[in-house]
């Protein structure tokens, strides 16, 4: 009975003796159970995307300079491109167009030049064409008359009539059509270098006769001034007061200067 005991015990330390080292040989090999088998399951990692920030566009930076102004104007039309703002006279345009309503007379130009022209009948009315543009675009523009004077057929072979410049009540101010009135007056004294120009002032019959007079003779002086702007020397021009400066009943052709050539 003895001996079974201790044979039985014998095996069984046998048996726990092998069961350790094989039990010794999986955990040395990675074999055997392991804390994962117990440890809490680990929370999923979570996706993660690599967030890129979206491009910002690119934005250039661009001079907004706006484009060169400039113009066109003949007596029907008028045309303009590029920034007009700061052009003062801009908004008179119109009155542009009765500038250089003759013919195939143009301006054109921009905000600091302009050039006119075109072909006129005569000198007269190259040069009053040219004060009258200066007048409009004002002093800081400049403008460049290259309007050609048309070349006369032929020299007249009899003076022209006197031309009639008529004025308003009290006033001794030219009127802007006077150069046009003057022309053929202006063309026969360059023609003829031995003819001068006789004026002489008139005046309505109302008011007081001195006061009256000396407006006749001042508007007279007018007249010579704009035959002297159109290049007419003053030595070939004469005031010449008639014998009534009183220019009659109907009061607007009593308003007036007449010039003839002699």
């Amino acid at each position: 009975m003895q001996n079974n005991q201790s044979s039985y015990s014998r095996w069984s330390w046998i048996i726990a003796l092998l069961l350790g080292l094989i039990l010794l040989w999986m955990l040395m090999t990675g074999r055997g159970p392991s804390s994962a088998c117990c440890a809490p399951a680990a929370e999923p990692a979570l996706a993660t995307e690599a967030i890129t920030p979206a491009a910002e566009p690119i934005v250039e930076a661009t001079a907004t300079t706006g484009e060169a102004f400039h113009f066109v104007a003949s007596g029907s039309d008028f045309t303009s491109t590029g920034d007009g703002s700061n052009i003062a006279w801009l908004a008179q345009a119109d009155a542009l167009k009765s500038i250089v309503n003759i013919g195939d007379v143009k301006a054109e130009g921009d905000d600091k030049n302009v050039v006119l022209s075109g072909l006129v009948d005569s000198e007269a009315i190259k040069q009053q064409k040219g004060a009258d543009a200066q007048a409009f675009f004002g002093p800081e523009v400049t403008v460049d008359n290259q309007l050609t004077v048309k070349a006369a057929e032929a020299v007249a072979a009899t003076p022209p009539p006197a031309a009639k410049l008529y004025f308003n009540t009290g006033k001794t101010t030219i009127k802007g059509d006077a150069n046009a009135e003057l022309a053929a007056v202006v063309d026969w004294l360059k023609a003829n270098a031995s003819a001068k120009a006789v004026i002489s002032g008139f005046h309505d019959s109302r008011g007081d006769p001195a006061f009256n007079e000396e407006l006749a003779k001042n508007r007279a002086k007018s007249a010579r001034d704009a035959l002297m702007a159109a290049g007419v020397d003053e030595a070939r021009i004469e005031l010449r007061k008639p014998q009534s400066v009183d220019g009659g009943a109907d009061l607007d052709e009593a308003r007036r200067v007449e010039v003839s050539v002699e």
